[in-house]
C-alpha cells in the first residue's frame, strides 16, 4: 500500500517542487530599471517685434501707350505723287517731316486763277475811285477781300498737298501708299506720339490711402519704377504719377492712376525703348508710414490672431490688420515693441502650451 501511495503522489510532488523553483528563480532576478518617458518641449522659432517706419510700395501692371494719338486726314484730294522713305508702319519721323505729296497741279491752278481776279478786283476798285462812285467804291472793296481770301485758301490748299507729321511720332499704321488718289477727309495714317509716353495702372479702393495723391499736380507726384524681362536680363524705366481717373471701373471696380515717361525713345535717358505696347510691372512709392510693425503673412492665423511667447508658454493675441503686401502684414493694432512672435506653425498649436524658442529675430 505503502508503495502504491508513492506512485500516485510522485507526480504531484515534482510539480510542486518545480514551481517552487521556478518563483525562487523569480524572486531572484535583478529588476529591470524603468524607462521614464521625456516630455520635451517643441522647438520654434520667434521674432522680437521693433517698430520701424516704412515705405509703402503699390504694385501694379500695364500697357505702355502713346499720350498722342491721332488718325491724321487729308484736307485735299488729289493723287499721292510720292512718299518718304519713312512712311512705314512702326517708322519714327519727326515734326514737320513731309510723309507724302498729292499732286498740287490742280491747286496751282486755282492760286493763278485767284491771283488774276484779285488783281481784276483791284483795278475795278481803282476805277471807281477815280470817279469817286461810293456805292461802286465799297462794292469794289468787298469784291478784292472776296479775291484775296480765296487766293489764302488757294495757297493753303497747295501748301496742304504736303501731308507733313505734326509732332514727333510712331507711325502705327497707314492707309494710303504711292499712286492712290485720296479725298478730302480720308484718313491717311494713325500716328502715336513720341514726346510722352503713358501707363494706365489698376489700383485697389485699398492702396488709394497709401498713395500721396495731393500731389499730383505738382513736380513732387508719386514717382514709378517701371519693369520688364527681357532675355534674362530686367530692363527698368523711371516715370511719375499724372493724375488719378475720377471714375471707377464699372467690371472690376478698380482705380486707375495713369502713369507718365518723358521722351520714351530717347536712347540717352533710357537704357531701353519704351515701346507702345510694351507690358510692364509698375512700383509706385507711396507714403512712408511711422512706426510701423511688419510680420510675415505665415505669422497670422485665421486671419485674424497670432502667438506669442510669454514665459516659455504660448499666448494668443488678436491683432488688427492695416495692409496686407506680397509677403507680409502690416498690423495696427494688437502687437508692441518686444513681443515676441512665433513664427513657426505646429501641427497644434494651442495657449498655455510649453514651447522652447530659439533666439529671437531681430
Amino acid at each position: 500500500m505503502k508503495n502504491l501511495f508513492l506512485k500516485l503522489t510522485m507526480p504531484f510532488i515534482i510539480i510542486l517542487i518545480a514551481l517552487a523553483l521556478s518563483w525562487a528563480m523569480i524572486g531572484s532576478r535583478a529588476e529591470l530599471p524603468r524607462r521614464e518617458t521625456a516630455n520635451t518641449a517643441p522647438q520654434i522659432e520667434v521674432l522680437r517685434i521693433e517698430p520701424t517706419n516704412w515705405l509703402i510700395n503699390i504694385r501694379s501692371q500695364g500697357t505702355v501707350k502713346a499720350m498722342q494719338e491721332i488718325d491724321l486726314v487729308s484736307e485735299v484730294s488729289g493723287r499721292v505723287i510720292s512718299v518718304s522713305p519713312e512712311f512705314v508702319s512702326g517708322g519714327q519721323v519727326s515734326a514737320g517731316a513731309v510723309l507724302l505729296q498729292i499732286d498740287p497741279i490742280d491747286y496751282e491752278v486755282a492760286i493763278a486763277d485767284a491771283r488774276a481776279a484779285l488783281a481784276a478786283a483791284e483795278l475795278r476798285l481803282s476805277e471807281v475811285k477815280v470817279v469817286i462812285m461810293r456805292a461802286a467804291i465799297d462794292e469794289a472793296e468787298a469784291t478784292v477781300k472776296a479775291r484775296e481770301a480765296r487766293l489764302r485758301q488757294a495757297l493753303a490748299d497747295l501748301e496742304n498737298t504736303k501731308i507733313k507729321a505734326p509732332f514727333d511720332a510712331i507711325i502705327d499704321a497707314k492707309h494710303v501708299d504711292l499712286g492712290q488718289y485720296v479725298t478730302a477727309g480720308l484718313p491717311l495714317m494713325r500716328l502715336l506720339g513720341t514726346d510722352t509716353a503713358e501707363v494706365r495702372l489698376p489700383i485697389l479702393a485699398s492702396d488709394l490711402p497709401f498713395i500721396q495723391s495731393d500731389q499730383f499736380a505738382n513736380g513732387k507726384s508719386p514717382r514709378v519704377l517701371f519693369t520688364t524681362v527681357r532675355g534674362n536680363k530686367e530692363l527698368r524705366w523711371q516715370g511719375h504719377i499724372a493724375r488719378l481717373e475720377k471714375r471707377v471701373d464699372k467690371q472690376t471696380r478698380v482705380f486707375h492712376l495713369v502713369a507718365v515717361v518723358t521722351e520714351p525713345y530717347n536712347s540717352e535717358l533710357h537704357p531701353a525703348l519704351f515701346s507702345v505696347g510694351l507690358f510692364v510691372d509698375a512700383t509706385i512709392k507711396g507714403v512712408t508710414i511711422p512706426d510701423t510693425i511688419r510680420i510675415p503673412r505665415s505669422a497670422l492665423h485665421n486671419g485674424s490672431f497670432v502667438f506669442l511667447v510669454e514665459d516659455d508658454r504660448l499666448k494668443k493675441r488678436d491683432v488688427k490688420v492695416l495692409r496686407r503686401e506680397q509677403d507680409s502684414l502690416i498690423i495696427e493694432k494688437g502687437l508692441h515693441r518686444g513681443d515676441v512672435l512665433v513664427l513657426s506653425r505646429l501641427n497644434l498649436m494651442v495657449e498655455g502650451m510649453v514651447v522652447s524658442p530659439a533666439a529671437p529675430e531681430e
